[in-house]
């Protein structure tokens, strides 16, 4: 039988424990609470309560997507809007308390030969289910042990050096030489390149550097500007190279408006749309193709994306002896996965044409050395 405590404002309260989870209800009459006690009853057992056992998983990963958006960019929630809307009706109509590491796998496994879309569709599947623990629906999630389609690792497309002279001499109008200069000698995002101010260039005589605060991403092909980056770690200052510092100065002089790349059907100063930037990137590629045609030099189309000049920076941090700590700044990322890719990528490629050991073998004419000489001899060398 409820307990009823009578409150200072005249109302009365009690609490309720349906599943693990307790719920307090409030009346100005016993009979009021009797009758809200039941409603509620009716409505665990019916499982409309999102908290309750018997909620839906279509319930109850739309109130998790909910509380997820006010903390996501436009494009993840696109993104997440995406994946929910289209691959979980397998078990869109089970109770999130009677899901199964069965049911989990048979969703990954209609995936199979997407890996990637098999990938996100599981890392939102885990966040819902996690969340279900933390709500003390469920007291293991289902997701644990969920064997998904491997990714193949690609091996990040990076400039030639062929291909980075194509880029220096192509006949790029203001505008796009503007556009690969920040990508390839400042390692810029594509969606932190769209969003560039005047006011974010800082120039002295000598020197200079940009500040990376905010994105423009698309969505529905529709401009969206956002003040932040891709994770807090992607707020930076990002020095510009002597190289470029007469062109930075000479662009920003010559534009009429505050952002960097507008529309240019339009005279406004607004973020250019989808559609100029895709048009942006189409003459880039179309223009390093003509001079490679002129020049008659190898341009490897496959590949190439306005992120190939973002790990061609990445390659150019590395040869610049710039450490692994420092290139994770410059690149604005959260953690060193990417990085650490590229990096042991040329060590590799280092280690592969590495003359050291060669060298040593003809400066000490080991040929003629017993083992006991040649240890000796590496060790006095060493």
């Amino acid at each position: 039988m409820a307990k009823y405590t009578k409150r200072k404002d005249g109302r009365y309260i009690t609490s309720v424990t349906l599943g693990n989870k307790k719920y307090y209800i409030y009346g100005k009459t016993i009979k009021e609470i009797d009758k809200k006690i039941i409603e509620l009853k009716v409505k665990y057992e019916q499982g409309l309560l999102l908290k309750s056992p018997n909620v839906l998983f279509k319930d109850y990963k739309m109130r998790w997507f909910e509380s997820k958006k006010p903390m996501i960019g436009a494009k993840s929630v696109a993104s997440y809007q995406s994946i929910i809307n289209n691959h979980f009706t397998r078990i869109d109509y089970i109770q999130v308390s009677k899901i199964k590491k069965t049911d989990v796998q048979l969703v990954i496994n209609d995936l199979v030969d997407h890996p990637n879309t098999a990938n996100k569709v599981y890392m939102t599947l885990n966040q819902i289910m996690e969340n279900a623990v933390d709500d003390d629906i469920i007291t293991k999630n289902p997701c644990r042990r969920i064997v998904k389609p491997k990714l193949e690792a690609k091996e990040k497309r990076i400039l030639t050096d062929e291909e980075f002279y194509l880029t220096e001499v192509a006949d790029f109008n203001d505008r796009e030489k503007m556009f690969v200069v920040l990508s390839k000698y400042c390692g810029l995002r594509p969606e932190e390149t769209r969003a560039l101010t005047k006011g974010d260039f800082f120039l002295e005589a000598n020197s200079g550097y940009i500040r990376i605060n905010k994105t423009v991403v698309y969505v529905s092909n529709q401009a969206i500007f956002q003040q932040f980056t891709k994770n807090n770690t992607s707020v930076r200052d990002i020095p510009l190279f002597a190289n470029i510092l007469p062109f930075v100065r000479y662009y920003l002089s010559s534009i009429q408006t505050n952002k960097l790349f507008t529309n240019l059907s339009s005279n406004k100063d607004e973020y250019m749309s989808n559609q100029s930037y895709k048009w942006l990137v189409k003459k880039i590629k179309d223009k390093i193709r003509m001079k490679a045609w002129e020049l008659n030099i190898e341009f490897k189309e496959d590949g190439f994306t306005p992120y190939t000049f973002r790990h061609t920076y990445a390659t150019l941090l590395y040869y610049s002896g710039i450490n692994l700590k420092e290139a994770e700044y410059y690149m604005g990322h959260a953690d060193s996965k990417m990085l650490n890719q590229v990096y042991i990528h040329l060590d590799k490629v280092a280690l592969r044409n590495n003359k050291n050991i060669e060298d040593f073998i003809k400066n000490n004419n080991l040929k003629n050395c017993s083992k006991n000489n040649f240890i000796e001899s590496y060790l006095l060398e060493n």
